[in-house]
């Protein structure tokens, strides 16, 4: 994706019958606007304009997330990223489906006559929701200390699977993590996790936000740039 820094970049404009202009930003630094006929280019600009630092804090998110890339069919000895280290994948033959980190290699289980390309990819995607469940309340109870200046209550936490975002924070203080997430070392989970426990506080991005950030988790860069390289490593896709 390319890196537009403080500059726009280049977005088309699809006029129509529609009564509101609506500015969307997509995963790999596309942006388009929709605008009503009775709005001139020059008023679209303006509008694009006034909403420059929303527009480049979509585009600064989406970097921060791995972009779907092909990757080679899961087999033998295929690496598995899980808590940010690498596990080979040792593939046997069972009674039931299973999957357990044993002796340095992630051990699946299949049935007999299974075709591993078919059902391995269902079986570890289950096997991360499941430690998933188990990895994101424990990164709750690490951070919710360091929090304790702005948060009184434990809040709401959902585990999803989600294409274009680590973690999001609703309004009402919900805080959704990105199953795959758990791919990544405890301390990028904890930074995700910080950074949507400040949205509880600061919806936005703005200058408030990242002096709670700081505030909480001063090296919060240098995790964000770990989870940036890691996902660059094709270990999260």
């Amino acid at each position: 994706m390319a890196d537009f820094q403080d500059r726009l970049p280049p977005y088309g404009v699809e006029f129509s019958s529609r009564k509101t202009l609506q500015i969307s930003v997509h995963p790999g630094g596309r942006v388009t606007v929709k605008a009503p006929m009775f709005l001139d280019r020059a008023a679209v600009d303006r509008a694009v304009e006034e909403k420059r630092e929303w527009i480049l804090k979509k585009l600064e998110y989406f970097r921060s997330v791995p972009a779907p890339v092909s990757r080679a069919p899961l087999g033998q000895g295929s690496p598995i990223p899980f808590l940010g280290k690498i596990y080979p994948l040792d593939i046997r033959e069972g009674k039931r489906f299973d999957a357990l980190i044993e002796g340095g290699t992630l051990r699946v289980t299949l049935r007999k006559g299974t075709e591993p390309q078919a059902s391995l990819p269902g079986l570890l995607n289950r096997w991360y929701s499941l430690k998933a469940a188990e990895e994101f309340p424990l990164a709750m109870k690490r951070c919710l200390p360091m929090c304790s200046s702005f948060l009184k209550d434990e809040p709401p936490l959902r585990i999803r699977t989600m294409r274009s975002r680590w973690g999001s924070c609703t309004g009402k203080g919900v805080v959704t993590l990105n199953t795959l997430l758990v791919k990544a070392s405890p301390d990028c989970i904890d930074y995700v996790l910080l950074h949507e426990l400040c949205h509880t506080v600061h919806p936005d991005h703005g200058r408030g936000f990242y002096s709670l950030l700081e505030s909480v988790l001063p090296e919060w860069k240098d995790r964000r740039k770990e989870l940036r390289e890691r996902a660059k490593d094709l270990l999260f896709v």
